[in-house]
């Protein structure tokens, strides 16, 4: 290993070690950084090496934008002006291959630097992350923290990843990915704060991971469109991990592509709005939409407002077809709490089919919003209305429920039906207790 010291850095957290790590780099091999704080900002990673952070070593990064890269420092990299984020990043690795970021220690984006003082107080993890944008308006802020781009064979283990002013962990057309053991933390007023977002990768592994983000804990995505290899995001597992979230834990979509061939279990949901949400097409531009197909759930633990949120069109139903299909999801041995209804939601009775939900257990807990009795909707994933039940179907084909029980508790009056039905074909309900009235039809 080459000594980050060796090669002159101080590691005091005040003299900026940017050069003097990057020629640990350019050295070869993997870098050792010694306990300290080192100030920085880009980082490039190379072929065959990476980063070794003893406990008690941080990389910090600058609160100066001269010290990151440039937005168009490659064809692949995007700003977020619509979400006032640029694409500086911390850490780069741009179509590398054998990279290790490890040892214990911590990455740290140095979020306040960028929020300042005047931010919007944390009011607790409803609050719109659009009034934490507001706040932004103005204000220059990295992007992802650390970002792979078209990387294979990347190992990310065993470090902290805090305080990032935007996404945590970016993996884009990367293959053979493995990510044990970390623990992210970003603060739930960060504004689009992910965890880690899981882009067009082939053969991902994340297992053993504590998150705790302002946004999407993890999420997978299809969107190829600025990739030199566009690929599916497809084989994936992802196990053994706590996750707490404002909004979703799990997101599968965005882009234009195919997600695919992806097993989660295992999985704790501490204190989250949405456990898992499914949304094929997250813009305005009805052509558009991710192929998802083929994911199972099986053993999760949910704390959570809402467990389930799938929708082809993720503001509401329209008249027109869905673009694209969500398809073939499979949930068992679900268990948890829950304050809103689950949505299962295509549109104009297409993109929605085949899913399954085989032992959940939902015990209510509370009221959140405003309910209605109209089974048309639409609903949407920010509607103030939502239906007046534990499980929303519409616009959806063969959708079962086997063993699926709901213990209403102190709630019972608060609540009209157990499910809402509409347009659906092919709904099945087997050995189930709901403990309220189901309204529509089984067909």
């Amino acid at each position: 290993m080459n000594n980050v010291r060796d090669f002159g850095a101080v590691g005091n957290g005040t003299v900026k070690d940017t050069a003097a790590i990057q020629q640990a780099i350019d050295a070869g091999g993997v870098v050792h950084f010694p306990p300290g704080t080192y100030l920085t900002g880009t980082l490039y990673l190379k072929s065959d090496g990476g980063l070794f952070l003893e406990p008690g070593a941080t990389l910090l990064g600058s609160p100066d934008p001269e010290d990151y890269n440039a937005d168009d420092f490659c064809p692949q990299n995007k700003a977020h002006p619509s979400e006032n984020a640029s694409g500086a990043h911390l850490i780069v690795a741009l179509e590398q291959e054998n990279i290790i970021i490890s040892g214990g220690g911590r990455i740290d984006g140095n979020r306040k630097a960028f929020y300042g003082a005047d931010e919007v107080p944390y009011a607790g993890k409803f609050q719109p992350g659009s009034a934490w944008n507001e706040s932004l308006k103005g204000v220059w802020r990295p992007g992802q923290m650390i970002y792979f781009c078209e990387c294979s064979n990347v190992h990310l283990e065993n470090v902290q990843l805090y305080n990032s002013s935007y996404w945590t962990c970016f993996f884009h057309g990367c293959e053979d990915v493995f990510v044990r053991g970390l623990r992210i933390l970003n603060d739930q007023r960060t504004a689009n704060g992910d965890g880690l977002d899981i882009d067009c990768c082939r053969k991902v592994v994340i297992s053993d991971c504590i998150i705790d983000t302002g946004d999407d804990c993890i999420t997978f995505r299809g969107n190829c469109d600025l990739l030199k290899n566009p690929r599916p995001c497809e084989y994936a597992t992802v196990t053994n991990c706590v996750l707490h979230s404002r909004t979703m834990a799990f997101r599968f979509g965005v882009g234009n592509g195919i997600v695919r061939n992806i097993n989660v279990s295992n999985i704790v949901f501490h204190n989250c709005r949405d456990a898992v949400g499914f949304n094929s097409n997250y813009s305005t531009d009805p052509t558009r939409g991710v192929q998802i197909e083929n994911i199972s759930f099986e053993n999760l633990q949910m704390d959570v407002d809402r467990m389930f949120f799938i929708s082809s069109q993720v503001r509401g139903a329209t008249p027109e077809p869905a673009a694209k299909e969500i398809r073939n999801i499979s949930f068992r041995n679900i268990r948890g709490t829950f304050k809103l209804p689950s949505v299962i939601c295509g549109c104009a009775e297409t993109g929605v089919d085949g899913f399954s939900f085989f032992d959940m257990k939902m015990s209510c807990n509370g009221v959140l919003k405003i309910h209605s009795s109209d089974p048309v909707g639409p609903y949407s994933l920010w509607s103030k209305e939502v239906p007046d039940c534990a499980i929303y179907v519409a616009h959806a084909r063969n959708v079962r429920f086997e063993k699926c029980s709901v213990d209403w508790g102190d709630f019972a009056s608060e609540w009209q039906y157990s499910m809402m039905l509409y347009r659906n074909h092919g709904i099945e309900i087997e050995n189930c207790s709901f403990g309220k009235p189901v309204s529509g039809i089984i067909e």
